[in-house]
């Protein structure tokens, strides 16, 4: 691997295969501004290899430059750079390929060769001295060249670029040789063809791939995402205040203008079960504190439905105790919708109908004359007749009725009054006895007897409640 980079860093600084300029060199190496400066080359070279380069650039003493320390090497060299003692070309030229190479890391240098545009010869230049000394073969390369993104593979990547006269002339030498293996195929071409005919891209897609067998490229570890943290805002606690009780210190006084405090028996017996505690602390009276009690709000509309449901049940309650009175007579309307609730009488202001309009649409609002005369009759016995009276008039115990005998067939009954003969409408002629006879017969007219006047009865009197 030394080889390698030895040779790469000779023909680096080569005209042919210049990717690095001088200045590039100082900026990788040796980065600096005017204030400060970095020492990525020396540092790592004993004092007996960079005194003889810091002697040579003319800014040290031989034995100085063997015997100074690093910081003292860096210090020296930037103040050189920036007061131009030495440019970037004279840096390089003192810094041999032999000493860098010997005493750098190789990946450091890797990167510096690496990075940036590369040309065409340098990447033959390195695939071919890695295959000079051995590092790659002919088999590894054509599993490793890869062309157009990763679409050609092998020997489809150099067929590519090839003309159709040249691929045939390949394949007739790899027939006459008869070595189909890796190094029979390219040997059957050349690898300077493969070099030269083979796509740039492909050729610096095979380069990396040996960077990483050998070890020059180290993959940096991944960098993993911070994600940014929560912060939890705290808030100050707030503690409530409360108003401390009066000290101990104003007990005495206390006690001095109300002497009959101390000398009550509770207070007595206080101080005795607590001797260690002033008497005054213990008999001294604090400020009573004003008892606050919660309070809350209830919103209008629930009040509002509140009392319409109280409103409602009164009302229904009133219609319900007005028809089961039994009373004919229309009830007040102030006397059915007052109530009592909560030992509070509750008038209803509303209208409320009375029992005859409940009654049906048929009745009238006003009593009939009739009605009327049945009530005062009725009114009249019961003022006549009173609680000696039923006493008086026991009521008497049925005796046993005599059965009447069975009437004969043959006797018929009187005809009723209004039956007369057909014959002698004027006159009444007694019937024959024997069978009915087959005349039609006549009633008298019954509007005539629906006109007579009749006998009133008197009401049924009225059910006790």
């Amino acid at each position: 691997m030394t080889k390698f980079c030895l040779a790469m860093e000779e023909h680096r600084r080569s005209e042919a295969g210049r990717v690095r300029t001088a200045r590039e060199f100082v900026a990788h190496f040796f980065p600096h501004d005017d204030g400060k400066a970095k020492d990525q080359l020396f540092v790592h070279m004993p004092k007996e290899v960079r005194g003889p380069v810091l002697s040579a650039w003319g800014i040290r003493g031989a034995k100085a430059a063997s015997r100074d320390e690093d910081d003292k090497v860096r210090e020296v060299v930037h103040d050189a750079l920036v007061a131009g003692d030495i440019d970037d070309a004279t840096f390089e030229e003192g810094v041999t390929s032999q000493v860098l190479v010997d005493w750098i890391a190789l990946p450091d240098w890797w990167s510096f060769w690496r990075q940036g545009k590369l040309s065409g010869v340098a990447i033959q230049k390195a695939l071919a001295t890695a295959r000079e000394l051995h590092l790659i073969d002919d088999k590894w390369f054509l599993l490793n060249v890869q062309g157009r993104g990763g679409k050609l593979k092998g020997t489809d990547v150099v067929c590519d670029t090839l003309s159709k006269d040249q691929i045939v002339a390949w394949v007739r030498k790899i027939h006459e040789s008869g070595d189909g293996s890796a190094a029979g195929i390219v040997g059957a071409i050349s690898w300077e063809t493969v070099l030269a005919k083979t796509a740039q891209d492909a050729l610096l897609f095979a380069l990396d791939a040996f960077a990483k067998k050998v070890g020059l490229f180290v993959e940096p570890p991944p960098v993993e995402e911070k994600k940014p943290e929560a912060k939890l805002e705290t808030k100050p606690e707030t503690k409530s205040v409360r108003p401390a009780p009066p000290a101990a210190a104003t007990a005495p006084a206390a006690a001095t203008t109300n002497p009959a405090v101390a000398t009550t028996p509770a207070a007595s017996a206080v101080t005795a079960a607590h001797p260690k505690v002033p008497a005054e602390a213990l008999t001294a009276k604090h400020d009573k504190v004003a008892e606050a009690y919660p309070t809350m709000n209830a919103p209008h509309d629930i009040l509002a439905a509140a009392e319409a449901e109280v409103v409602k049940a009164r009302v229904a309650l009133a219609e319900r105790e007005r028809r089961d009175s039994g009373m004919t007579a229309p009830i007040p309307v102030a006397a059915a919708t007052a109530h009592i609730v909560d030992d509070v009488p509750v008038e209803i202001e509303e209208d409320t109908p009375s029992i005859p309009t409940l009654g049906g649409a048929g009745q009238s609002e006003e009593e009939s004359p009739k009605l009327k005369e049945a009530r005062a009759a009725m009114m009249a016995t019961l003022m006549q007749s009173g609680p000696g009276d039923v006493a008086a008039n026991p009521r008497q115990a049925w005796g046993e009725s005599d059965v009447p005998a069975k009437p004969s067939s043959l006797e018929w009954p009187a005809p009723p009054p209004g039956m007369v003969s057909v014959i002698s409408p004027g006159t009444k002629t007694p019937v024959p006895a024997g069978p009915p006879s087959d005349e039609f017969l006549t009633f008298e007219s019954l509007d005539d007897e629906m006109e007579r006047p009749q006998a009133r009865s008197a009401p049924p009197p009225l059910p006790k409640r």
